[in-house]
């Protein structure tokens, strides 16, 4: 169970994904969208980088992702457990934003907690109006929310992975205002455990994409209606590595194309799946974090959960820019990275400590390493 959110162009992930194919036309949905931005917390394999708190980062085309405010928290759980997994955004009806994620920091997985972090958000560059809202009054979990638009109940539904008793389901509420949650039922239960939801509705079509425990596989099913329990699978499983989990279902701003992303989190990391082409598989490809100072990407950012469509998606990273339009963010050789500018050749040096092995220009000096390889290391 790990979050992780990102949003396509000018939506987030998980939110441009679920928000994208939204009914009723409003000035919000009538916008082209161009960028993805992700929500993601960080975890590290031997704990020396962990972060349960919002993060985000920006991406033109879906792969390479630029995390934003120097990859540090764009907003902390202050109730509860005091930290969050699972982060998810949704682009709303008016065009503004909400933000859900997990009550839980660390890896504490057999806790009860009937509770979700809730914050809203006009442009993603401040959330404001943070609270805890319950769900549900069983002993059990309440794991990676996400939420879409259904339309012919005018209501929000909010779906996430929680326990009947007797196995591993995904539950709902449905809210105007998420605050105001309404009553919980089951949303999913095929008869077998299940984890992770999220829902993609594509030309009046519902798409739920989920991990069966059974076998561990992802998988899509799909539902006329987007109703509780009239979902019936599609695909056989998909698998990337050894372990695979939290499904994400995103719709490509540039092409007539959906991908499916998912957390390999065995061996690998971070990995989707296009939809493929007509007489073609789909072939997993890995999300690339470029995090300048921070590595090749940022510690274990947990699951891909949500991309909304955000038409400032291309501005953000100015927008969260410190005062004085420069960021602290670190290159290759450890001076200040400038967004939008190259370093003049007086200011370079002969000092540059990016060496070889890294096999990239270094980011403030613009150089080629003398002998690096040209292969990307990613």
């Amino acid at each position: 169970m790990n979050a992780y959110s990102s949003y396509p162009p000018v939506q987030t992930a998980l939110a441009s994904a679920a928000v994208a194919a939204i009914g009723a036309p409003n000035a919000a949905h009538a916008q082209t969208y161009a960028a993805y931005a992700m929500a993601y917390f960080k975890e590290s394999p031997n704990l020396t980088d962990d972060s349960y708190a919002l993060h985000l980062a920006v991406s033109s085309d879906g792969l390479d992702w630029t995390p934003l405010n120097q990859n540090n928290p764009v907003a902390t759980p202050t109730a509860g457990m005091e930290g969050l997994r699972d982060p998810f955004l949704l682009r709303k009806q008016d065009g503004t934003f909400v933000a859900l994620a997990t009550d839980l920091k660390g890896r504490v997985f057999h806790l009860n907690n009937q509770y979700i972090h809730v914050w809203d958000s006009t442009d993603l560059r401040s959330f404001t109006g943070y609270r805890r809202v319950k769900l549900h009054d069983l002993a059990t979990h309440s794991w990676a929310p996400t939420a879409f638009w259904d339309a012919s109940r005018g209501r929000y539904a909010v779906v996430y992975s929680a326990n009947n008793g007797t196995r591993d389901i995904l539950m709902v509420n449905y809210t105007s205002d998420f605050v105001n949650m309404g009553a919980a039922e089951a949303f999913f239960d095929p008869g077998f455990s299940v984890l992770d939801g999220d829902v993609l509705i594509h030309n009046g079509t519902f798409y739920l994409a989920y991990k069966n425990l059974a076998d561990n596989n992802l998988y899509v099913a799909r539902s006329t209606t987007g109703q509780p329990n009239t979902f019936t699978t599609l695909t056989s499983g998909l698998r990337q590595g050894d372990a695979i989990e939290a499904p994400i279902l995103v719709t490509s701003n540039s092409a007539n194309t959906f991908w499916l992303w998912g957390d390999s989190f065995g061996p690998a990391n971070a990995v989707f799946y296009p939809a493929p082409r007509q007489g073609r598989k789909a072939q997993p490809c890995v999300l690339r974090m470029r995090v300048g100072r921070w590595g090749r990407r940022p510690s274990r950012p947990g699951r891909v959960g949500c991309a909304a469509p955000s038409t400032a998606a291309r501005s953000l990273p100015m927008r969260w820019r410190p005062a004085g339009g420069r960021s602290t963010r670190r290159s290759l050789c450890g001076r200040p990275a400038l967004l939008g500018e190259r370093r003049r050749r007086a200011d370079r040096g002969p000092s540059c400590a990016a060496t070889p092995r890294q096999g990239r220009r270094c980011r403030t000096c613009r150089d080629r390493v003398p002998g690096a390889r040209t292969r990307r290391r990613w």
